[in-house]
């Protein structure tokens, strides 16, 4: 048995061009008045609550925010280093993080005369 399927009003998606239901589009995360189909809505907030940052001593920071559970993943070269509770905007947080992760590295560098 097959099925046909009709769409009312056929709209590509302007980010995939996957043809999907205009009424099954949703609000694109960043751009005020246009639409995107369901899964690029979710891979653009995926791609909204990550970031990479290199710190002062060329180590990379990666973090990405989990808006469900309010948590800030971040990573120093691919290691788990730490878990924020973050209930404002990640990249404030990511920046206060880098603050205080700079000045320990700093400290530590003072401390063994130069060498981390």
């Amino acid at each position: 048995m097959s099925y046909s399927f009709e769409m009312d009003m056929p709209t590509p998606c302007p980010r995939c061009g996957v043809v999907v239901d205009l009424h099954d589009m949703v609000s694109h995360p960043n751009e005020f008045k246009s639409l995107v189909c369901e899964s690029c809505h979710d891979a653009i907030e995926a791609e909204n609550n990550q970031g990479l940052a290199i710190d002062s001593y060329g180590n990379k920071i990666a973090w990405e925010y989990l808006p469900d559970e309010e948590l800030l993943e971040i990573c120093a070269n691919g290691e788990l280093i730490a878990t924020w509770l973050c209930e404002e905007d990640p990249e404030d947080s990511i920046k206060a993080f880098m603050v205080i992760w700079n000045k320990a590295q700093a400290l530590v560098t003072s401390e063994q005369g130069g060498d981390i």
